[in-house]
């Protein structure tokens, strides 16, 4: 579980615009309170409150409660659940602050966040304000060529996306429940119970499998997180000699669900499995706290104080703005640069917080602007155009520059421009006509893939019992060509770009046969891409190529010089390749990127920037390459070639090498770089032929 931006549930119990909102009780404004302070000091300091992402699932539950509570109440009445009604009564409470913020998320991106990263952040921005965030960081979070990509200022709004998926789809399953019980209404609640349950069920089983299997979906996906509503839901439906808990009771109930929430607050770190089963934990905490209902006596006045109820009350705008606040607030400066920069962040934040409460989610709830349900509506569409009309042009402007950066690119790499690129270091060489240049442009730097993933297998595909290497022809088709088979994962594709343009030139023939953990090791018993690797070796057997040039990406959680097993896997599936006669050529590895390398990269705009931005050979290079010692293990035949002078000097590894920003990401090079590249490749093999 990564760390990421998490989101409070608003009241469920709004009344009709112009009144106060209904049955407030005290220990729900109290979990909000811990709930939101989990979040919140959890993204500020997160090695102190290391389980605050808790807190969405302490949300998720009241929210499930509270409008559960509201939508039976209404089911029950001679004209049923309004809809609409009750549609409006979510946009009055939740968008006018949330467009607020989102507004001012985009403005601060285009002010305060380097153009780099303005895609990015301005496509969540656009997904947040639809109530889509989550499916888009669940799409980023499994797209290997974006699961490095930093968290945007719009990043907390996948809950609140999870929360009105949630509004959208539960008045439908009661609705759909009273209908099908409109002739027998004695059993109409245990049907909207028997619904609850079943997505209780399902939801939960879900949860756990796609946890277990693939961490990085379930944390954002709704059909993971919906049990947790279930169980609010279900709350709110006991059957009535349930719903009161004897007075005797209810303070060892309380008790025991404030443990499991404050317990999983402050005690849970990003090891586990989360949500999946573990998420029990807050999640039955919170319910067990709204079963046992309102407290008495020190249990009120701990959870009744002033500040907790009022915390509560704004913990919707206190969520809203602490995450932009910590994402494009820089970490320079005479202030923001010390450890006063968290405290001032959490200041500022209660500050727009009272402001946002008082000032907009007050008028806009209660208040005649939008009091029918057609202006809710109506605000609702324009305040969503509103966001995609700042954030839009700001993405349309990346596109167009990554469309120029591109073209520029591949004509000074295909005019042979002098000391272009890998040049500069490799012929030790400075261009002068090239002052002022830099490529691919700072906003067109994470997309310049140079299509080098169109025949790429994402990790799900060569997991499939099926799977085969997805082969890629390029280069020459005369019989008499070198017939070179590209095998290796994702570093292996980004030479692609290169070689397409070198490689009939060269008279070589390639075949590509790249994918997510798509080296040439071994097909082993549990290997979950067991059915991948059987069918790369069966191409490889009939693909009579001369030479298999093979990549591997470093280990970036081992050191260099530490025992790597993966080489002895590498050696050993070569060498079947090897007796046949067919040569093996390995590539060592490009450098991985430090963490402070790669947010110097990011800070990137123009080539002045880029003098900032090196690394040292050491820290280049800190990582394992298993290649090394897999081409002394196989013996004769396999071979090592290393460009590392493409990348560093002696002592220094620039980010920018001649005008040509290298990285994409950590470990990624860019496409520009690797047609620079392509001819010292070209010539380095076949030295070793």
């Amino acid at each position: 579980m990564t760390a990421v931006a998490v989101a409070p549930a608003k009241d469920g119990q709004p009344g009709r615009a112009g009144q106060p909102a209904r049955d407030k009780r005290p220990e729900i404004q109290a979990l909000r309170t811990a709930a939101v302070l989990g979040v919140v000091l959890f993204h500020l300091w997160p090695g102190a409150i290391r389980g605050g992402y808790a807190g969405v699932d302490v949300f998720f539950v009241i929210s499930g409660f509270l409008i559960t509570s509201h939508l039976v109440r209404e089911a029950a009445k001679p004209g049923g659940v309004r809809l609409g009604a009750f549609w409006a009564r979510r946009i009055r409470r939740l968008l006018p602050a949330a467009l607020l913020v989102l507004v001012c998320s985009a403005g601060a991106t285009y002010v305060l966040v380097p153009e780099a990263l303005w895609q990015q952040f301005l496509r969540e921005t656009v997904a947040a304000a639809f109530y889509v965030e989550n499916w888009q960081l669940s799409w980023a979070a499994v797209d290997y060529l974006a699961a490095e990509d930093p968290p945007s200022p719009a990043q907390h709004y996948w809950s609140l996306s999870v929360e009105e998926q949630f509004y959208f789809i539960w008045p439908l399953l009661i609705v759909a429940a009273t209908l099908l019980t409109r002739r027998r209404p004695k059993v109409r609640l245990t049907a909207i119970r028997a619904v609850f349950l079943a997505v209780f069920v399902v939801s939960f089983v879900a949860s756990v499998y796609v946890t277990a299997t693939d961490g990085a979906d379930s944390y954002f996906v709704t059909y993971v997180r919906a049990w947790e509503f279930a169980v609010g839901s279900l709350i709110a439906v006991l059957p009535f000699s349930l719903k009161r808990v004897p007075g005797r009771w209810a303070p060892y109930l309380a008790v025991a669900g404030w443990l499991g929430v404050l317990g999983a607050l402050l005690l849970f770190n990003d090891s586990l499995p989360f949500p999946g089963w573990v998420a029990l934990l807050p999640v039955v905490g919170t319910a067990l706290v709204i079963w046992a209902g309102a407290p008495r006596g020190l249990g009120l006045r701990v959870v009744g104080h002033p500040v907790v109820q009022w915390i509560g009350t704004v913990s919707y705008s206190l969520y809203l703005w602490h995450w932009p606040l910590v994402v494009v607030l820089p970490e320079t400066g005479p202030v923001l640069g010390t450890w006063l920069r968290e405290p001032l962040i959490l200041l500022v934040t209660i500050g727009l917080a009272a402001l946002t409460y008082r000032f907009v989610e007050t008028p806009f709830r209660t208040g005649p602007i939008l009091e029918t349900a057609p202006r809710a509506f109506l605000f609702g569409v324009l305040g969503a155009a509103l966001v995609a009309a700042v954030a839009v042009p700001g993405i349309l402007h990346g596109r167009n520059l990554v469309e120029e950066s591109r073209a520029q690119a591949e004509a000074l790499a295909s005019g042979d421009t002098e000391c272009f690129g890998a040049a500069a270091l490799m012929e030790g060489c400075r261009n002068p006509e090239l002052d002022g240049v830099l490529l691919p442009a700072p906003i067109a730097r994470k997309d310049d893939t140079g299509r080098a993933y169109r025949c790429y297998l994402p990790e799900i595909e060569t997991y499939a019992a099926d799977a085969r290497p997805e082969v890629c022809h390029l280069g020459s088709d005369d019989p008499d060509a070198l017939r070179v088979a590209l095998v290796g994962d994702s570093h292996g594709a980004s030479l692609i770009p290169g070689l397409t343009r070198v490689a009939e030139s060269s008279g070589w023939s390639v075949d590509t046969l790249v994918a997510n953990g798509g080296g040439l090791l071994p097909a082993t018993a549990g290997d979950p891409r067991r059915a991948y690797r059987e069918a790369l070796i069966e191409q490889l057997d009939q693909g009579a190529y001369d030479v298999v040039l093979v990549t591997q990406r470093r280990n970036p959680n081992l050191a260099a010089g530490e025992p790597n097993p993966v080489a002895d896997q590498l050696a050993q599936a070569w060498k079947p390749i090897l007796e046949r006669g067919t040569k093996i050529i390995a590539l060592a590895d490009n450098p991985y990127l430090t963490p402070e390398a790669a947010t110097c990269l990011d800070e990137i705009e123009t080539l002045a920037d880029a003098g900032a931005c090196e690394m040292t050979r050491q820290e280049a290079y800190a990582t394992s390459d298993p290649l090394a010692e897999a081409v002394r293990l196989a013996g004769p035949g396999a071979s090592l070639i290393d460009l590392s002078a493409a990348y560093c000097d002696e002592d220094r590894c620039p980010l920018v090498v001649g005008h040509v920003q290298a990285y994409r990401d950590r470990s990624h090079i860019t496409a520009t770089f690797s047609m620079t590249l392509a001819p010292y490749l070209v010539r380095a093999v076949e030295d070793e032929l």
